[in-house]
Parts: C-alpha cells; structure tokens; sequence
C-alpha cells in the first residue's frame, strides 16, 4: 500500500481559537500558539489488535465498516484516550465478537502508513484467558475461528506482519 500522505493541517488552536504562527520547537518548524505556548505535532495513531485461539484455530472478524469493508481482520481498533493499549485491545474485542477476555500479552508492533491517519501504530496481543462464544457486534458483521489451513488474507499490512509473529511464536 502506497499512500500520499497528507499531515493533518493545523489552522487555529483547539484550546484558545486563535490562529495559529510558525515556530521552531528545537526540531524543526511547527504550528504553534504564542497565546497557550504550545506547539501541535502529527503523530501517529495507536491501535491493538488480538490473537485469540480456539485449539489450532485463530479468531477473526468481518468488517462492517470502511477501510477493507467486507474483509476478514483481526479483532482490534483505536486506543481511545483514557484507556491503555491492554484495555483498548479487551474492550476491542467484546465489542466487535461478545468474547470476554483477560490479561493481554504484548508479542509486538507494526507501523503503517494511514490515509486518515497520517500513520497507525498497531500493537498485537495474545489472549489466552477468554470466555464466550464469537458473535458479531459493532463494527462487524461476522467473528469466527478458521483452522489454519482456512486463514482468511488479511487486507492491513500491520495485521499481516503481527500473524507472522504470533505464528513464529506457536512453532517454538
């Protein structure tokens, strides 16, 4: 995936209104407020997404919404601001498949580029501890468990590569 990326354009500071000057904030130029003193900057967007098992099989979900509407992924979506990567990642999960899961554990990373974001973090968890039976809710349209065999492809890179790992990790 390539993608043009375009920074988020900064006009007018979100806490006092004014219009935004240029200032150096000892890195490189910024937008900035002289009245809040304080500068914006673009970073990227952290995500999480998990890894739940059922024997040999892993979880997955179909999106019911854009981007990759209509495609198979891996449970996750945005750290919201207030909750950690762990909670994101559990909260996540009930929401998109009604399965309720316990103690994440981070196995790795992926950054990618975003068309909406400018750049997504995505964080992979295991979940080992978890109770239910997959049923579709928000922002899905079905969760099952597919054999390994049956893998749907993954339309996010960040996915794709965090698969890699989780499955470097079952073969040892």
């Amino acid at each position: 995936m390539n993608y043009e990326i375009q920074p988020l354009a900064w006009n007018y500071c979100p806490t006092c209104g004014r219009k935004l000057a240029v200032a150096d904030d000892g890195e490189r130029v910024r937008p900035h407020c002289p009245a809040c003193n304080r500068f914006f900057y673009d970073n990227p967007v952290p995500a999480a997404c998990c890894f739940v098992a059922k024997g040999s099989a892993l979880l997955f979900a179909r999106r019911a919404v854009e981007p990759c509407m209509g495609q198979w992924s891996l449970p996750g979506g945005f750290v919201e601001i207030g909750e950690t990567a762990e909670e994101a990642v559990l909260r996540e999960l009930e929401e998109e498949t009604s399965i309720r899961g316990r103690n994440p554990r981070l196995i790795g990373a992926s950054t990618q580029p975003s068309k909406l974001n400018g750049a997504v973090i995505v964080m992979g968890y295991v979940i080992d501890d978890w109770e239910g039976e997959p049923a579709a809710r928000s922002d899905v349209t079905e969760a099952r468990f597919f054999p390994f065999a049956e893998r749907p492809s993954l339309p996010f890179q960040a996915h794709r590569d965090l698969l890699a790992v989780y499955d470097a990790i079952k073969r040892k």
